[in-house]
């Protein structure tokens, strides 16, 4: 199989950024509820859960579409769009490179000289969610290709999303400017009475 072409991925994935968007953007959500953000100590332990969220509300959103079969695999879920993409949901570093352990099967996803699955014309590409630099809010859910580590294109799938929510985006505080207040001694009240006297 050739590099997977932009142009088809785009328009293959099209007609379902909206729901993409929503599974992801729904996991994470599910992560910020959980009353897990906060304690769990390892990285690993909230991608794990977030993971497991996006797979279970897209194998619900998808259940019924017949333009999107589920394949399931070693440990993983790929998702098979009109029989011509083969995508997989990923947690991504801000390069949009997901982190995989380096199994046999992971690397040979992004070799697409090798035909893997029994698909060998499809257009294989990862769907990745990135943080912000805090990791605390979801800052782009991106399509990429990739031929080994490398990133040969990619795109945001919340720029041509239709009918989603805009994420926020943290605005810097402006600080917080106090009126100069000059302090003027009033007279107490044993003063005033002695003019009055």
């Amino acid at each position: 199989m050739p590099i997977p072409s932009k142009d088809i991925v785009q328009s293959t994935l099209k007609p379902f950024h909206d729901e993409i968007v929503e599974i992801i953007i729904g996991g994470w959500s599910d992560w910020k509820e959980s009353g897990r953000n906060g304690i769990w100590r390892c990285k690993r332990s909230r991608a794990g859960f977030v993971w497991e969220q996006i797979i279970d509300r897209a194998h619900r959103i998808f259940a019924t579409n017949t333009n999107v079969r589920v394949l399931d695999g070693t440990e993983t879920y790929k998702f098979l769009v009109s029989d011509v993409v083969l995508f997989r949901f990923k947690k991504a570093d801000e390069r949009g490179i997901s982190s995989n352990i380096g199994t046999q099967l992971a690397l040979a996803f992004h070799d697409h000289e090798q035909d893997l699955f029994g698909l060998p014309t499809v257009h294989r590409v990862d769907v990745v969610y990135i943080l912000n630099a805090l990791e605390t809010e979801v800052r782009d859910i991106c399509v990429v290709a990739r031929e080994d580590n490398q990133v040969i294109w990619e795109y945001s799938m919340l720029d041509t999303a239709e009918g989603v929510i805009p994420l926020p985006i943290p605005q810097p505080e402006e600080p917080v400017r106090k009126p100069l207040v000059r302090l003027v001694k009033s007279e107490t009240n044993e003063a005033k009475r002695k003019k009055q006297d």
